[in-house]
């Protein structure tokens, strides 16, 4: 029965119709790849579920239950059903290369789906072994690997979409606020001043903020005293609206708040108003535009992930995506599924779209393409809703 309304619902989804092809395994074949069993095919997952990089489990887990229900519901893939275990790598490279290794050689998973910030911590191990690995790629290690799958990408290649953005909404000049002690998010932040700087628009301050430590009154007189009219957040949201809160109530509003994350409706239910104007870049399809994915996923969501109060998250969509790149990757790997096959094949996909959440991307040209185009969502005046303000903006490379 889903597989007709899925089929029903979009012509174009395959990768949300992963499972509802008529299966290829019979219960008895005897397939000897690592965490494959006649009736089941067992995967890994790696988050930072502690630490300074944590995400919310519920909404980890729950994008990653939405999707495994609903192939599961539909048959399993190829015959199989496909479950997971989970570690927390705690968002450092040292925890992501030991959780790697036990769920590769203690709990002999198939493969794994990271949402970590650490995934280098693992990385060279995983290609050793070729182990395949999909999810979400926050440094660079993603455009290296073979056997690592994103739909987008982070290189040392800057672009100017963002930078169009905010020129677009009258700034001209910015702070950035990041936390301090990351790697990572420096080089993000090195990205966005790139981008700022090709629209013309100077980055004259960048403010080191850590929850409970950092005084926001403190940042935003930094902001003050630098005559910005533009703040780039990649804090997390709660502290951004903090600082904010406190430049508005000292007349200081900025024209344009860009967010490097906190699209998720609860932070809508948290602070409301406060949130008003906070900006946030998609690299997939704003769930406000509706449309068969979209009403796909949340149903997914509301089915299997029932924890997740609020499935219009930015971490339980991405989680999604990268739980039906594997699914997808799975099924291309057919009948008796190796990891090498997986690889191969999935490599050779020269069309992917997650069902319509993404623009569809090719595994094969694409690899380690930094993404230029965007989609912007904003907070609203009474803070109880996302605004697509620009459904896709897409800008060139730096």
């Amino acid at each position: 029965m889903l597989c007709s309304v899925l089929a029903a619902l979009s012509v174009g989804a395959a990768g949300l119709l992963a499972g509802c092809s008529a299966p290829q395994a019979d219960a008895t074949t005897d397939c000897r790849a690592p965490g494959v069993s006649a009736q089941r095919i067992d995967l890994g997952v790696l988050y930072p579920d502690t630490g300074p990089a944590a995400e919310q489990s519920d909404a980890v887990r729950g994008g990653i239950d939405a999707r495994l229900g609903e192939v599961n519901a539909a048959g399993g893939v190829n015959g199989r059903q496909v479950g997971y275990q989970w570690r927390d790598d705690k968002g450092s490279a040292t925890g992501n290369a030991m959780s790697a290794r036990d769920l590769v050689e203690r709990q002999n998973v198939f493969g794994l789906i990271e949402l970590s910030v650490a995934a280098s911590g693992g990385a060279g191990y995983l290609a050793e072994r070729g182990v395949p690995v999909t999810g979400l790629a926050h440094e660079q290690v993603w455009s290296t690997m073979p056997n690592m799958f994103a739909f987008t990408y982070v290189t040392g290649v800057a672009v100017d979409t963002q930078g169009q953005f905010v020129r677009s909404r009258g700034g001209r000049r910015a702070v950035i606020l990041q936390p301090g002690l990351s790697a990572g998010i420096s080089d993000t932040a090195d990205r966005y001043a790139r981008s700022l700087a090709a629209s013309g628009i100077p980055v004259v301050d960048t403010v080191s903020f850590t929850p409970n430590v950092d005084n926001p009154a403190a940042a935003a007189a930094r902001v003050v005293a630098a005559k910005a009219d533009v703040v780039i957040g990649l804090i997390l949201p709660d502290s951004l609206v903090g600082i904010l809160n406190v430049l508005r109530q000292a007349g200081h509003a900025p024209k344009v708040v860009l967010s490097g994350n906190g699209y998720d409706k609860r932070l809508l239910a948290a602070f409301g108003a406060q949130a008003a104007g906070i900006t946030v870049p998609l690299v997939y399809r704003p769930l406000e535009l509706g449309g068969p994915a979209t009403r796909t996923y949340l149903d997914a969501m509301n089915r299997y992930a029932p924890q997740v109060a609020q499935p219009e998250n930015d971490t339980s969509v991405l989680a999604y995506i990268s739980t039906d790149m594997f699914l997808e990757g799975l099924r291309l790997a057919g009948a008796c599924p190796t990891r090498a096959a997986f690889i191969d094949r999935l490599r050779a996909r020269n069309s992917y779209d997650a069902g319509g959440l993404i623009s569809p991307i090719s595994f094969r040209a694409g690899a380690g393409r930094p993404t230029t185009c965007y989609s912007f969502v904003q907070v609203n005046d009474s803070g109880n809703a996302f605004l697509v303000v620009e459904p896709g903006l897409c800008g060139n490379t730096i």
